[in-house]
């Protein structure tokens, strides 16, 4: 199925293909990212802050702004979600994560290349 530009937070609501993929690993919220590096999980959490970068990576901070924050999703500009305008909207939403988490800067991380790996709740 190919996916117009521009509906990427759309495509999350309801999907129950999405939801079980959501389910596949561990569940933890964000406030407990930084105790499971290294590992393939699902964060929960709600999105602080939606910032892109001038290179045009995007970052969805949880529990503040960088470099105050709890957890962060990286999203590099080179993917096709970095483009999507719907990340914007993202802020203030509950979403989980999927991936795993590596450290940055002493910060929990996961990097996002797949859409399946953002669930908007």
């Amino acid at each position: 199925m190919k996916l117009a530009p521009g509906c990427f937070a759309g495509l999350f609501c309801g999907s129950c293909l999405i939801a079980s993929f959501a389910q596949a690993g561990t569940l933890i919220p964000d406030t407990e990212a930084i105790k499971h590096v290294g590992q393939e999980v699902t964060v929960e959490g709600t999105v602080s802050k939606v910032f892109k970068s001038k290179n045009g990576n995007t970052f969805l901070d949880f529990g503040g702004s960088y470099p105050d924050v709890t957890f962060v999703v990286w999203i590099p500009e080179d993917t096709p979600e970095a483009a999507d305008p719907g990340l914007m909207s993202l802020q203030g939403k509950k979403v989980k994560i999927i991936g795993t988490i590596q450290l940055y800067h002493e910060k929990p991380e996961i990097k996002v290349s797949t859409k399946e790996q953002i669930v908007v709740e």
